[in-house]
């Protein structure tokens, strides 16, 4: 049909004009939720790295104070936050099969005290050394090992309080009784002197 100067006529220029309209309108709508999208998408991987270094950063901190809260937490949640590094989750287990394995007889000896820690020792430096490769960190182990610190002290403090706890368990269950000695006071221990003596 021939209608060069009629309404319905459209030319390729038309043509180009609505399709940029469209494609304009198109962005209009789309672009602002492709663009939530990727924020939330960019949002989510820093959180999740996020939480990753900061289990990285818990374990590191308390690799010498293993009962304390943040290091026991930390280790609980390594399976989920590190779910998708298989190296990651193999050393993960092999340390808390270490770490849930039968405890060594009360008579043994010093020797097989030694080995059973070094044991263990080497098992979670193994498993910071996969998690701290997979959060981009050249750890090496022997340096995981030796250079790690905890003072005597709280190793003395905690120690105690176990003992203090135990005891009174125990005085709380009955099973231990109060120990008690006559106490004597001795003279030299009075800070006031004597009475004088009565003259007759």
């Amino acid at each position: 049909m021939n209608c060069p100067d009629g309404f319905w006529c459209m030319q390729f220029k038309d043509w180009l004009n609505v399709a940029i309209l469209v494609i304009t309108a198109v962005a209009i709508v789309v672009g602002p939720i492709v663009a939530v999208q990727i924020t939330l998408r960019f949002e989510e991987k820093r959180e999740k790295r996020r939480r990753k270094y900061d289990t990285f950063h818990a374990l590191m901190r308390t690799r010498r104070v293993t009962l304390s809260a943040d290091h026991v937490t930390a280790l609980n949640v390594i399976q989920t936050e590190f779910h998708d590094d298989d190296r990651v989750i193999t050393a993960y287990k092999k340390y808390i099969d270490n770490l849930g394995g039968p405890a060594l007889p009360p008579a043994s000896s010093n020797e097989a005290i030694r080995h059973f820690l070094d044991e263990r020792d080497d098992a979670f430096n193994e498993m910071m050394f996969e998690i701290g490769k997979h959060l981009g960190f050249a750890l090496d182990k022997r340096e995981l090992a030796k250079y790690s610190y905890a003072p005597q002290a709280w190793v003395n403090i905690e120690a105690e309080q176990n003992a203090l706890r135990q005891f009174a368990l125990e005085l709380l269950q009955g099973t231990r009784a109060i120990p008690i000695t006559p106490f004597q006071p001795s003279p030299s221990a009075n800070k006031f002197p004597p009475p004088p003596s009565k003259q007759r």
